[in-house]
């Protein structure tokens, strides 16, 4: 029995898993069919499952993952397919090209320790006794595959996992490993396959688990699986089809185009329309049943994901919750789960919030805006000076004292800047400096700094305090 819980697989991060969470059980005497298109996950799931690719999740063989078993090649028999151009599947060779077919199975059968008549046997049951001889280069893809086969049979294992065994195969190929896989089912053994052919699927398979993108989206009997996913049809051309197709509307059947002189008609078996046609004299090319596939349902990623509880995506689920907690009233008691909500009464009038401890907060504190910076002059002394814009109003905006922001000051600190105003402690400011210009005159000109200008240095800073201004000398207080 495999028994597989949350198996996921992701290759690069950000781009859809190849494997999402995948949770199914194949049992003994039931042959289980992964059916899925390119790309679907089907093969990431079988690597994943003998461990041959890291990913999350477990696959049980028998009670225990396939790196636990002592001996795998007599628990499980395993045989995948190569990708081909465009996503074709491709069987690489059974062995080298050059070995003949009894040679190679006897190698194999010594390298995991089975007796050689074990390998004698399973040629006779592939029907490979008359080509044993034979160089494997000679060999056609059917054979080869069945070559393949045995090699995983050499174990006697009670459990095969076989990754599109039939794919490019002929259909008498295909009807071989149909039976072959069949019987190996009923005599007690467990089988996983792979195949993109919904067609197949119906006919090999007991138990049908549909994958699309990576994503679980059917599990279910190979008779719901042919009711749900399966529909039969009646292929009819001829020169006459319109007439036909008047006649079939009228009998209440369902009639679709099917190329340029053909219809497929459902609803109404293949007898009576070709006596339909006979009785009307309508002339018939085609008159043939054929199986169409239904479209794949659109997976919905679950709450919670089966066994595993790895994947829990209730995005849908919290948003709910959330939109019900808002609209309950405050002071109202949660609702056990499981319960009815009740009808919705009048509403209430809101009334006043009651009293928290909160300060509030006003809007005209809050903080100052670029257009406030742009009407806010930055000092009282720029409204004094002649001819300056700021002399025209003196409301209450002469009385606005401007607080400049720490962070903007910051923002325009320069420490080598005012570094160059002054020289080490003790000197005298630096006369040949243009902002540091020692006046004689009487005249007090007084030096205006803005926010965006240099910042006034730190009065605890020995390095940036300038040098004390030297006393008047007795001649200059004469003058």
């Amino acid at each position: 029995m495999i028994q597989t819980t949350g198996l996921t697989k992701v290759y690069r991060r950000g781009r859809p898993p190849a494997l999402l969470d995948l949770t199914f059980d194949a049992r003994p005497g039931v042959v289980t069919a992964l059916l899925g298109a390119a790309d679907s996950g089907k093969t990431t799931a079988l690597r994943l499952m003998v461990e041959l690719e890291r990913g999350q999740g477990v696959a049980l063989f028998g009670g225990r993952t396939y790196r636990a078993l002592r001996r795998p090649e007599r628990e499980v028999g395993v045989l995948f397919a190569g990708g081909g151009p465009g996503g074709s599947r491709q069987f690489p060779p059974a062995g080298h090209p050059g070995r003949r077919a009894h040679s190679h199975l006897l190698m194999l059968a010594a390298a995991i320790g089975v007796p050689a008549r074990r390998a004698e046997d399973l040629l006779e049951q592939t029907r490979l006794v008359t080509v044993a001889d034979q160089r494997l280069r000679s060999f056609s893809p059917g054979m080869n595959r069945r070559l393949a086969l045995a090699g995983a049979l050499l174990g006697s294992p009670k459990t095969l996992v076989l990754d599109a065994p039939t794919e490019g195969l002929s259909p008498r190929g295909m009807e071989w490993f149909h039976s072959f896989l069949r019987s190996f089912a009923v005599a007690g053994g467990t089988v996983l396959v792979t195949t993109r052919s919904p067609e197949e699927a119906a006919v090999l398979a007991d138990r049908v688990i549909t994958l699309d993108q990576g994503r679980l989206v059917a599990d279910q009997p190979v008779t719901d699986f042919r009711r749900t996913r399966l529909g039969g049809e009646t292929a009819v051309r001829g020169p006459q089809i319109a007439r036909l197709a008047d006649l079939l509307l009228g009998q209440g059947a369902e009639v679709r185009p099917d190329g340029t002189t053909g219809i497929a008609v459902s609803g109404i078996g293949r007898t009576e329309i070709g006596e339909l046609a006979y009785r009307h004299g309508i002339l018939l090319h085609e008159l043939a049943d054929r199986v169409v596939e239904q479209p794949v349902p659109r997976p919905t990623l679950p709450t919670v994901s089966g066994r595993s509880g790895q994947v829990q995506l209730q995005a849908q689920a919290e948003d709910q919750e959330r939109t019900r907690r808002h609209a309950r009233p405050a002071g109202e008691a949660e609702p056990p789960p499981g319960a009815q909500p009740s009808a919705p009464g009048p509403r209430e009038p809101l009334s006043e919030p009651a009293h928290t401890g909160l300060i509030p907060v006003s809007l005209s504190s809050a903080a100052p805006t670029a257009a406030d910076h742009a009407d806010r002059p930055h000092h009282a002394d720029h409204r004094d000076r002649p001819g300056h814009a700021g002399n025209a109003d003196h409301g209450d905006r002469s009385r606005t004292i401007h607080h400049p922001d720490p962070l903007e000051r910051l923002d325009h600190f320069d420490p080598f800047e005012s570094l160059e105003h002054f020289d080490r402690p003790g000197r005298r400011p630096r006369a040949d400096h243009p902002d540091h210009t020692t006046h004689t005159t009487h005249t007090t000109h007084t030096t205006h700094t803005t926010p965006t200008d240099r910042p006034a240095a730190p009065v605890d800073s020995p390095t940036l305090r300038p040098a004390a201004r030297p006393s008047a000398g007795p001649d200059q207080l004469s003058e």
